[in-house]
């Protein structure tokens, strides 16, 4: 019986239409318990006429069970594995338990959620509901919201029901929040609760439950006196005086149903023949649990017997005695000893983990074989807690070693808030050196990420110094990871005393730490302007980056691939991050995919391929917030490309949003990017002296006399353009001639002669923008070639050269309307306008693309059939499908051959 809720069923209704049109959407049901989630997940699967119903729901006692309900949603469509790329494939068996272990990346299992949902929605649209949400383990959880946010147009109706409103923000989708029932439907269902309801008892029930249909059914069947006062009974889902009516049900069942009760609350979600056999052994059967079915608090069917609510579950389990309690999963747990496979052997160490009071090695065993399980199959945050539990359970020097095997797990979950205080503990219990070493560089990492980088590198450093004698390999690694916290706040300085002790050491161990110092070392050579020595180094640990476990060695190589891009060497910079995120794509390890995109955006950009440079921004800020990663440098590459392309309400706002950030965790080189940034922007729209302002700003940052290479970031030739601009000759020459211009770099030369060339004399100038244009970066770098072209036919046209200047200026202009920097495009149409030129309309191949339209557009101009390009972008082949609709559509294109010419003349 459903009681009002029209508007509800409306939105349900919507759903589940759009997704018979081919539409994916998901709705996110909130509420306490009791308020009617189920009763409207059950109305929608009711409803789900012509489509296929996938279905799962959250299980308290199944919550430490990595990828328990993911099991129970997939199994219908387990067909569909088959299509799935085959890391993928193999990687959501391994999470199933249906094939061999797969460890790697936690996110290569939500890349293959988004497979199989859309390749089982191909023939027929899909209801996919998930009910108790707040108790569906971590894993499954993780995939499905990864899911929902990446479904778009495969007829897919997502349907969620929890207690949580914070999953509806995870998701991104609308939240529909059950209140209680209104008063009128609260006097209807005491009618049908009650025989013959009292005067004024429905105004009485309802502000006792706030019109919560649960609270109101149970209250009536507790009311046995007419005169008895509900008015004080306090709200759900804390209201006592409900517990007390469900407990008052409880209690009038015999004996042995109340003790069946206790094991199939502590076994809830359960198989039924486990359950008997416990009951079994504790000298019950399943006549015992009929009475509580006929007193309907239970449902039985041939697979489980349910709670017909949670709360029904927790009374009995929470008023159960420990001892009833603890007696209860040692039955299970002697259940599952019979039942093969490694489901049973983790419910069965959970079991006995729950059973188990004080320490005791045999269960603190098994609860660690549970755990390297959930390990081995990526389900890191069930393996966390096994290894943590395990760790309560254990004495000697097992309690620390899993301890920091517990930490480690949090840490590839991405949970660095749970990982601290394990180590904190793990720590005066460890003798062993070596193991010291590894908690306490752990400890600083993770700090490094979760404090003020600044704070970090009190604990990085000191502990470095301290386990240098015993572990210099570790004391390698501790010093190398302290180049980026020494960066981050501005102290380079103490960076390069930093990865040269690391360089050090590193040489004399050898192996990994010598592989990372010699890429951090690199760094700061290339911080220092030793540009030879640098790429000496990035040239020696080349072959060994090339032959590493791209995925293994992710930081290392994208940090090399960072250093080579400083120092202009962009096939290197591409060779090694294209390896990342190909192995990245590959296998569904979205998680080390922010840092790579965005390495890629800057390599993109630098080499003129600004449509791949913004798809790759895009997707970077996307999958870190997917992933909770942290990327200030990614909205920096997204932002500096608004500024130049001509969106600045976005580059003002991903501005204030780093800024915001960064002023707030002390990370003091921000302002050197977010600086440029907002000088660049004023420069693009012709304000020059809104543009010296912000990159005198940036000249004064102490963190800028400590770089000492011009091509890290380009701040310094865009101040002296500024200077031309508004007449300061006398102050572009002098920053010329200063420090933060020297440099032997390509770019540093050809950007150095475009400055010259501007400050020259009429009979000079002509010589002096050849040269530029002769250099080797205007080569390499279209936008900066374009930029020299613009500035030599203004000289040009102010020289009343207007058929050489026109030359230039077409040339520019061509350039930048690929690149699509609309500001300085239209800079140069209107000097080609004062030329007497005829100016044609934009010729810009694809305006008006969202960055995701652009990143398929560009993939499959490549030549990627909808199917790769799906697995590649994590995306379904329906959602490629419709973005090359709207593609079409906006762009007059007609066809994939078009779209490739249109791909490949965006690569300059």
């Amino acid at each position: 019986m459903m009681l009002g809720r029209t508007a509800e069923r409306a939105l349900i209704d919507a759903l589940l239409t759009g997704a018979r049109e081919g539409r994916s959407d998901a709705l996110v049901v909130t509420g306490e318990p009791g308020i009617g989630k189920t009763t409207l997940v059950k109305y929608a699967i009711e409803q789900a006429e012509g489509m296929r119903v996938l279905r799962a729901r959250g299980f308290e006692a199944e919550s430490e069970i990595p990828f328990a309900g993911l099991a129970d949603l997939l199994r219908p469509v387990l067909s569909e594995l088959d299509t799935l790329p085959g890391p993928q494939a193999a990687a959501l068996r391994s999470a199933l338990a249906l094939g061999p272990p797969v460890a790697g990346d936690r996110f290569s299992v939500c890349a293959a959620t988004v497979g199989i949902l859309a390749a089982a929605a191909e023939e027929t649209p899909l209801l996919v509901v998930v009910d108790d949400l707040q108790w569906l383990d971590a894993s499954s959880r993780e995939a499905v919201l990864f899911a929902g946010r990446r479904l778009q147009a495969d007829g897919i109706a997502l349907l969620l029901a929890t207690r949580d409103p914070a999953d509806a923000a995870e998701l991104r989708s609308p939240q529909l929040a059950l209140s209680g029932l209104t008063l009128d439907e609260v006097e209807t269902l005491a009618r049908a609760s009650m025989p013959a309801p009292p005067a004024g008892a429905a105004a009485r029930l309802h502000a006792a439950t706030a019109g919560n249909p649960l609270g109101v059914i149970e209250l009536c069947r507790e009311w046995t006196d007419p005169l008895d006062d509900l008015i004080g009974a306090p709200l759900m889902p804390t209201g006592s005086r409900i517990e007390r009516a469900l407990g008052s049900r409880l209690a009038q069942v015999p004996e042995p149903t109340r003790r069946a009760l206790v094991l199939a609350a502590a076994a809830v979600g359960g198989d039924i023949g486990t359950l008997l056999a416990a009951a079994r052994a504790s000298g019950l059967g399943l006549r015992d649990f009929a009475p509580a079915e006929k007193a309907d608090l239970v449902t039985i069917d041939e697979r489980r017997i349910d709670f017909r609510h949670p709360l029904l579950r927790s009374v009995v389990y929470y008023g159960a005695s420990m001892d009833d309690r603890c007696a209860a999963h040692t039955a299970l747990a002697a259940a599952f000893a019979g039942v093969p496979g490694d489901a049973a052997a983790d419910a069965r160490a959970w079991h006995l983990a729950a059973a188990t009071l004080e320490p005791d090695d045999e269960v603190a065993a098994e609860l660690e074989e549970a755990a390297k399980r959930a390990s081995g199959r990526a389900g890191y945050v069930a393996a966390a807690r096994a290894f943590a539990h395990a760790a309560r359970l254990s004495l000697g020097p097992d309690r620390p070693r899993r301890l920091l095997r517990a930490a480690r797990c949090w840490q590839l979950a991405g949970r660095n808030d749970q990982v601290l205080p394990l180590l904190d503990e793990a720590l005066p219990l460890t003798t062993d050196p070596s193991r010291r070493a590894l908690i306490q560089h752990m400890s600083a990492y993770v700090r490094m990420w979760r404090a003020r980088p600044d704070q970090a590198l009190e604990h990085l450093t000191a502990d470095a110094e301290a386990v240098e004698r015993a572990d210099p390999n570790r004391a390698a690694l501790m010093y190398s990871d302290a180049a980026i916290p020494y960066f981050m706040v501005g102290r380079l300085d103490e960076l390069q005393a930093a990865v040269g002790r690391a360089h050090e050491l590193g040489v004399r161990v050898g192996g990994a730490a010598r592989l990372v110092a010699t890429v951090a070392y690199a760094g700061g050579r290339a911080l220092a302007g030793e540009r030879e020595h640098a790429v000496r180094l990035l040239e020696d640990s080349h072959p060994e980056l090339l032959r590493a476990d791209p995925l293994v060695r992710a930081q290392e190589i994208c940090h090399a691939a960072l250093t080579w891009i400083w120092l202009e060497g962009y096939d290197r910079a591409g060779e090694l991050v294209d390896r990342v995120i190909d192995a990245a794509r590959s296998t569904g390890a979205v998680g080390v995919l922010p840092q790579a995109l965005g390495i890629e955006s800057e390599l993109h950009f630098r080499v003129g391929r600004w449509h791949d440079a913004r798809a790759s921004a895009a997707e970077s800020l996307r999958l870190a917030s997917e992933t909770r990663s942290a990327n200030l440098y990614g909205l920096f590459f997204a932002g500096r490309l608004d500024a130049v392309q001509g969106r600045p309400d976005d580059c003002r706002r991903r501005v204030a949003r780093t800024d915001e950030v960064a002023q707030r965790l002390g990370i003091d080189c921000m302002s050197l990017y977010t600086g440029h940034e907002l000088g660049l922007l004023a420069l693009g729209q012709g304000d020059a002296a809104e543009a010296i302002v912000r990159l005198e700003a940036v000249r004064a940052l102490p963190v800028v006399r400590q770089i000492r290479e011009p091509a890290i970031v380009g701040w310094v030739f865009d101040l002296v353009e500024a200077y031309v601009r508004a007449g300061r000759t006398d102050e572009a020459r002098a920053l010329l001639d200063a420090p933060e211009a020297a440099g032997d770099g390509p770019w540093t030369r050809a950007a150095a002669l475009r400055c010259r060339a501007l400050l020259a004399g009429p009979a000079e100038m002509e010589a002096a923008f050849e040269a530029a244009l002769a250099a080797e970066a205007c080569a390499l770098m279209p936008f900066e070639r374009a930029r020299t072209q613009l500035c030599y036919g203004e000289r040009l046209r102010r020289n009343r050269q207007r058929a050489q200047a026109r030359r230039r200026l077409e040339d520019a202009l061509e350039t930048f309307e690929r690149l699509g920097a609309r500001p300085w495009a239209d800079k140069t149409r209107s000097e080609l306008r004062a030329t007497g030129s005829t100016v044609a309309r934009s010729t810009a191949a694809l305006p008006g693309l969202t960055p995701q339209e652009l990143q398929v557009a560009l993939v499959v101009g490549r030549g990627a059939t909808n199917h790769e390009a799906a697995a590649t972008l994590f995306l379904s082949q329906k959602t490629i499908e419709y973005h090359l609709s709207n593609i079409y559509r906006k762009t007059n294109i007609r066809s994939r051959t078009e779209l490739a010419g249109i791909a490949a003349g965006g690569e300059a």
